[in-house]
């Protein structure tokens, strides 16, 4: 398997990260007891015969090098090195000696055994783990570990600046074709700074501004897409008040900024001749916040969604027009529900202008059918809460809500009805909506739309699904020809690959020079997804496939962007490993052929942001060393491409990059790592089982050692942590300094972090988890843990192992607890869980489960079952907030229950009030993560040992 002789690709030494402190509260850790005898191995293991003839585990060979060496021993020494006569060097060394005997006992006295000062004072580089040879991160003893509180004041975030980049009418006229992005200075001001950092301008310096005696902070700036921020007469939209509603989408003021006069107007709904209720003077005074407000193509309307309506308001005139008129708590118009922001969007609005502004497809939900779920806020006033359409009325007495709030959310559960989707085209010349029709539609009245974008001015090309996922329908609307929308092709992606469609990043327009365009998007080649380039929208198959490895892909989340300059296409690719994304240019000159264009002879996950015509490229280097930001004019690496004189053009492309001068503050991390001790993480990819083909089936494994870690030393205790959801991915080669860092540091323990089968890689892989949630998550996770402690039961404390996750991975914490019954894990923590896929929604569960009356494994595998197992547990900890949208309190409080029925009591139960799936509100992200921390310390000091 993995853990015997893994070759030097398989693992990666993290130079740079952070670290921690290893006493918890002044305590010594006491984490050293002694182990139980090994259980066996789990039995879904393919692998276990290679660990018959692990190497012995290396020691070194002179401990007296270690001490010479130690920072320690050689500050004492240099005060006492001799510099002169032979007397005064006798003296000197008698004087050295005697204190540092001095020191040592001091040591002895303060800090405890003979053991604990010989692990400060000596640091192995190099060590054995797992049959392999490993650099530890350097150690010393002057520094101090990484701690929460290290962490928590971000001092190894990564900071990145603000980068926008403008579009080809926004740039200065004498500059159009430089590179021009908008940023924040460090007082918050907007500017527009340079590539070349040669100019700089503020378009907003005081970020502060007054309406009717009011002071209001702006939160966002948004520049006006058709116009040149040279012009005088300008506008912007501004943004200030924003309150938070769901992942992607919120509640704010929006202001129409007049560069010429610097006057602030509000963007504001007509106000109704006739009103349901008595408004007194000062309600009409009240600003309506908005659901988003966003510019036409040519800069000159803007589109903004309130109370479930669209409008359409002229920037010059002012004037307000209704684009819909039937908005209503079930009703979404433009914008999307729950569930669409959640599983299927990504984004706070379902809208398309066509890109010559002559017509504006939406996107209406009906909700009617859809199920509610109440939450109930017991502190939040309502203007806290991001209500899903009119806010209600609190009932306090010396600011004590008597009552609390209730709101309920559309949130449809496998099984039960979901929105019905109806398509719009609101014609801007005669200011009129036509509702479209859907023609020959085998996905049923509720399908899913997935994607719509405009190929060009005539032919805006969609992609819809039934609503499990598994059929695939492109659909295409011609404005010019009908209001029918028609199927182009369809394809059952579950018999095809064994897939479902999820949420991925848009189709890519292609801009040709004839009356219709191409386009790029990501299609599954060999189960791999890949990049296909398409004639024009009505096309039914690709007219070229443009990527096609049998040994990579294409990040399915990457950004396609297109260069119709120089004819080329950029993506990221798991070209080196699949814990990594690098950069490659496609060029379709002739036959399609691929340039590296980031170093894949090194580690390295990276992140694009290209301008709109690819000219300009933001790249962020996340890891595994410290993260660094440029800005690059890909004209230096065309020149480089197509120069004739550069033998080995990808190093030139390296060099040309390695030159170029970041633009965030590297040295500030760096200035954090060179003082503090951090863990060393270690990448490896391991191997489970067979495919039927007979090649492995491999998991990616995060390997984190604490600081100053000596396999000779003592037994170390075991956290592993994992999230596990279909086509996630949690191990990548990113910089990190984590909260399992932090536990690694602070407790002196070893952390793996795995994915299981179905997370990340190709979809091969993913297909396993296909229609049983819950499967192989515990088993992989099982079979790779019961084996690392097999092979490294040296140094591995067996009583002192736990899991634990956070949403998904909760469920994956309880799922492993569940199949594994105490034998490897002792004990779990599990936040925010998933219990029973019934209760989640039904957009993601149909995806992978399909429908309950269709699938059994909701009952056998995908929901915690054999709850007597949890007795063999020593302790787990669950916690959940209460006012959870996305994963329901309903999740932990259906599984106390079914505690209680089994005389369950080995558990620990933290509930926050009023918060939301990240757990955040009223100091709770504070708690929840000291509760985590403490808990675990309790439970490998061994608190929990007899605990009744």
């Amino acid at each position: 398997m993995w853990f015997n002789k893994s070759n030097g690709r398989e693992e990666y030494e993290l130079v740079n990260q952070a670290q921690i402190d290893t006493d918890l509260e002044g305590q010594s850790s006491g984490l050293h007891s002694v182990p139980t005898p090994s259980p066996k191995s789990s039995s879904e293991s393919s692998s276990s015969e290679i660990f018959e003839n692990i190497d012995e585990y290396t020691q070194r060979k002179d401990d007296r090098d270690d001490f010479n060496i130690n920072p320690k021993f050689q500050t004492v020494l240099y005060k006492y090195k001799a510099i002169g006569s032979m007397n005064k060097k006798v003296c000197a060394l008698i004087s050295g000696c005697v204190a540092a005997l001095w020191v040592i006992a001091l040591i002895v006295y303060s800090q405890g055994t003979a053991l604990s000062i010989v692990s400060d004072l000596k640091w192995k580089t190099n060590i054995t783990v797992s049959g392999t040879n490993v650099t530890l991160n350097h150690y010393d003893p002057t520094n101090q570990n990484l701690t929460l509180e290290l962490y928590r004041k971000g001092t190894f975030f990564p900071f990145k600046e603000q980068v926008e980049w403008l579009n080809i009418k926004q740039k200065p006229a004498h500059k159009a074709q430089d590179g021009f992005y908008l940023s924040r200075g460090s007082k918050g001001s907007f500017d527009v700074k340079s590539v070349n950092r040669e100019s700089s301008r503020t378009i907003i310096d005081n970020i502060q501004f007054s309406y009717k005696n009011n002071f209001l902070t702006i939160d966002e700036l948004k520049l006006n897409p058709g116009k040149s921020i040279d012009e005088a007469a300008n506008y912007h939209i501004v943004v200030s008040n924003t309150l938070s509603q769901w992942r992607h989408s919120s509640f704010a003021l929006y202001w129409i900024y007049n560069t010429e006069t610097m006057e602030y107007k509000p963007i504001q709904p007509p106000k109704k001749q006739e009103s349901q209720k008595e408004e007194s003077p000062l309600d009409h005074e009240r600003l309506k916040k908005l659901h988003f407000a966003e510019f036409s193509p040519n800069g000159d309307f803007i589109v903004f969604g309130f109370n479930h309506n669209l409008y359409l308001q002229n920037v010059e005139s002012m004037e307000v027009i209704e684009i819909t008129k039937n908005g209503s708590p079930n009703i979404f118009n433009g914008k999307p529900d729950w569930v669409y922001e959640e599983e299927i969007s990504a984004d706070y609005k379902l809208f398309w202008w066509s890109p010559n502004q002559e017509n504006l497809v939406y996107v209406s939900l009906d909700d009617s059918k859809v199920n509610e779920y109440d939450l109930d806020y017991y502190i939040k006033n309502s203007d806290e809460i991001g209500d899903t359409y009119n806010e209600s009325e609190d009932k306090t007495i010396d600011n004590v809500k008597q009552y609390p709030t209730k709101k309920s959310i559309k949130y449809p559960k496998p099984g039960t009805p979901i929105p019905i989707v109806s398509l719009h085209n609101f014609k801007l010349t005669t200011k009129e909506s036509t509702k479209l029709t859907i023609e020959n539609s085998s996905l049923g009245d509720d399908f899913l739309f997935y994607d719509g974008l405009w190929i060009d001015d005539k032919n805006f090309l969609m992609k819809h699904t039934d609503r499990t996922s598994k059929i695939l329908s492109k659909k295409l609307f011609q404005p010019e020809i009908s209001n029918k929308v028609e199927e182009i092709n369809s394809v059952n992606v579950s018999k095809e690959y064994d897939g479902w469609v999820e949420k991925v990043s848009p189709m890519t327009v292609f801009p040709t020079d004839n009356e219709e365009n191409s386009y790029v998007d990501k299609i599954v080649v060999n189960k791999r997804t890949h990049l296909a380039l398409f004639e024009k929208a009505a096309s039914q198959d690709p007219s070229r496939i443009l990527t096609d490895s049998n040994n990579w892909e294409i990040i399915s989340d990457s950004p396609v962007v297109v260069d119709k300059t120089e004819n080329i296409v950029y993506c990221l690719s798991t070209m080196r490993s699949s814990m990594e994304s690098h950069l490659i240019a496609v060029k379709l000159a002739t036959e399609s052929s691929i340039n590296i264009v980031t170093d894949v002879n090194k580690d390295g996950v990276y992140e694009i942001s290209f301008d709109q015509d690819g000219q300009y490229l933001n790249l962020n280097y996340n890891g595994p060393n410290n993260p660094w930001q440029k800005l690059i004019n890909m004209a230096d690496i065309h020149n480089i491409l197509e120069s004739r004189e550069s033998k080995d053009k990808e190093k030139s492309v390296n060099d040309l990059i390695e030159k170029t001068k970041p633009i965030n503050h590297v040295e500030v991390i760096d200035g954090s790592l060179k003082m503090t001790n951090i863990p060393t993480r270690l990448y490896k990819t391991v191997r489970v089982d067979k495919f039927p083909d007979k090649s492995p089936v491999n998991l990616n494994v995060l390997e984190i050692l604490p600081p100053n870690f000596d396999p000779n030393s003592h037994k170390y205790p075991l956290l592993v942590h994992a999230y596990g959801g279909p086509g996630s991915q949690t191990v990548d080669k990113r910089f990190g300094i984590d909260f399992e860092d932090v536990v690694s540091a602070k407790l002196d323990a070893i952390v793996l972090i795995i994915d299981p089968r179905g997370t990340t890689q190709d979809w091969k892989s993913r297909a396993f988890v296909s229609g049983k949630l819950g499967y192989w998550e515990p088993r992989d996770i099982t079979t790779v843990v019961s084996e690392y402690i097999e092979v490294n039961e040296k140094f591995i404390n067996r009583d002192r192992t736990a899991i634990w996750g956070w949403s998904y991975g909760g469920f994956t914490t309880l799922k492993t607890l569940e199949y594994d019954h105490g034998e490897t894990f002792k004990f779990g923590m599990a936040v925010a869980p998933v219990t029973n896929w019934l209760f989640y929604d039904a957009v993601y569960t149909e995806r992978y489960m399909g429908l309950p009356s269709e699938n059994d494994n909701y009952d056998k595998t995908s929901r915690i079952k054999e709850f007597k197992n949890f007795d063999s547990v020593k302790r787990f900890l669950i916690m959940h907030g209460m006012s959870d949208d996305n994963v329901h309190l309903q999740n932990s409080l259906w599984l106390l229950d079914k505690f209680n029925l089994n005389n369950l009591e080995n558990y620990d139960v933290h509930f926050f009030p009023d918060n939301d799936h990240s757990i955040y509100y009223h100091n709770s992200n504070l708690i929840v993560y000291d509760k985590l921390l403490h808990w675990l310390f309790d439970a490998f000091s061994g608190k929990f040992d007899n605990f009744v």
